[in-house]
């Protein structure tokens, strides 16, 4: 998808888009939350923000960042050595590789995915658990969990949410909203297909004078409905909810997000990959109270390639998706790592702790489609900023990216996804609706034999 030129959206349509969101969070849920540490082991606390990046379609490893030569590697990826044990394909990753910032990296390429399904898989990176439909409902994004945590860090002058996330209505799941948390924790999810025309240059001034007179008249109407005051706490919910969303389109901060230059597109790419990172950046660099952002990297399918992986006859394939995710990438760390950040002497980089992770990763042979399958013995996730060290690489696998023969870290268990997510937090909620307690990182999945190793990731900050 390249770079939109017009939309008949109206910038109030906002509005719409934020009581879709609030009408999937809303669960009737007024009782006060009673959190508490989830066991003695504390958040590392080396990062300000963090950007999760799901690398929507799960890549190849042995092609990708575990890079493997087997008897199916096109010969024209040529790998090189960056650094350690570190060969990339100089076809696919060549800008990443040449980047100043490439030392700042590390990886976990003994990560072990718990599901072989998109969706499941999607909704495990989104909310940091294993999907479980008899609780679903009260289950919050990963990003509202973090906005909760972050709250009582929110400054008088900060209008946009601490949680934003990028692309989420393209891929299967979708925003999830709060659950069990106050509807003020849920996301505001940017659609790029939308965004930039609606809220970008070109206006005159006339939508915000609307949106003046609209917003007056909405006020004015609940102040004397008795359908408002029947609701009760469902129709609080939705005043604030709307109120939110006045304030972020009153900021001048706000439209900024949306001013997008020539050069920056030809920087990240005219794509979604590019738009999708461009936003992720502005909402930071604005620092109007966001601190997590949430990205769907490209779109449904992205790097899920079943068929014709390498055939560059094909519209999409492993160089395209490659390409797309190698120019927005460098890009994206370059511009945190030359942006101050909040400490003096410290960058934006510095402060943000960056994450990308597939599902899942891919078959470590080439089916009769030419293409490779769904893969949950092993893939690879990088980290960079928010104190990780950098030039790091935890587990190994063997000779084609297919098994793990050393985990890396403290544990004989493969990390999971769950295990990024506790490298960010560790606590527990006990009064939920349901009445079980909600642990933050989730030990003993229900219906599950399986016990998850709780330990965040500190070998990659230490």
């Amino acid at each position: 998808m390249e770079w939109n030129t017009k939309s008949n959206v109206a910038r109030r349509e906002v509005l719409k888009w934020a009581g879709m969101a609030l009408a999937g969070a809303m669960s009737g849920v007024s009782i006060p939350l009673k959190v508490q540490a989830q066991a003695k082991t504390k958040p590392l606390g080396t990062a300000r923000n963090a950007i999760f990046i799901q690398m929507t379609g799960a890549m190849s490893q042995m092609d990708c960042w575990d890079f493997k030569e087997t008897k199916w590697t096109p010969k024209d990826l040529d790998a090189q050595k960056v650094w350690g044990d570190l060969y990339l394909s100089k076809t696919l990753f060549g800008r990443l590789s040449a980047s100043k910032y490439m030392d700042r990296l590390s990886f976990v390429r003994s990560m072990r995915a718990r599901e072989l399904v998109h969706f499941n898989g999607q909704y495990h990176c989104q909310t940091g658990r294993a999907l479980n439909v008899a609780v679903g409902k009260e289950i919050p994004a990963f990003g509202s969990v973090i906005a909760a945590e972050l709250n009582s860090q929110r400054r008088p002058a900060d209008t946009f949410p601490t949680y934003v996330s990028v692309n989420l209505r393209q891929d299967r799941v979708g925003p999830i909203g709060s659950g069990f948390f106050p509807v003020t924790y849920t996301g505001m999810d940017l659609d790029p297909g939308v965004v930039f025309d609606v809220f970008g240059g070109g206006n005159d001034g006339s939508s915000e004078k609307d949106l003046d007179r609209r917003w007056t008249t909405l006020q004015r109407m609940a102040e004397v409905s008795p359908r408002s005051r029947a609701l009760g706490d469902k129709a609080n919910d939705y005043r604030t909810f709307y109120d939110y969303a006045y304030r972020i389109l009153n900021d001048p901060r706000w439209p900024k997000v949306f001013d997008i230059t020539d050069q920056d597109k030809q920087r990240y790419g005219t794509n979604i990959v590019g738009q999708n990172f461009l936003l992720a950046r502005n909402v930071l660099k604005a620092d109007a109270g966001t601190r997590f952002v949430y990205i769907s990297e490209t779109d449904n399918f992205g790097w899920d390639y079943h068929s014709s992986i390498y055939d560059k006859t094909r519209p999409t394939n492993l160089y395209v998706s490659a390409d797309r995710f190698d120019r927005a990438f460098p890009a994206l760390l370059e511009d945190l790592a030359t942006t101050p950040g909040h400490t003096p002497g410290k960058s934006m980089l510095d402060e943000t702790l960056v994450v990308a992770s597939s599902e899942f990763g891919r078959t470590t042979y080439v089916n009769n489609a030419a293409g490779r399958d769904h893969y949950d013995q092993v893939f690879t996730s990088a980290l960079v900023g928010g104190g990780v060290k950098g030039k790091k690489i935890l587990g190994a696998t063997d000779e084609v990216a297919g098994k793990c023969i050393d985990t890396g870290w403290q544990a004989e268990q493969q990390p999971v996804v769950d295990n990024l997510v506790t490298t960010v937090y560790r606590k527990k909620v006990e009064n939920t609706p349901s009445g079980r307690p909600y642990e933050y990182v989730q030990l003993a999945p229900i219906g599950s034999s399986e016990i998850i190793n709780p330990n965040p990731l500190e070998d990659l900050f230490v």
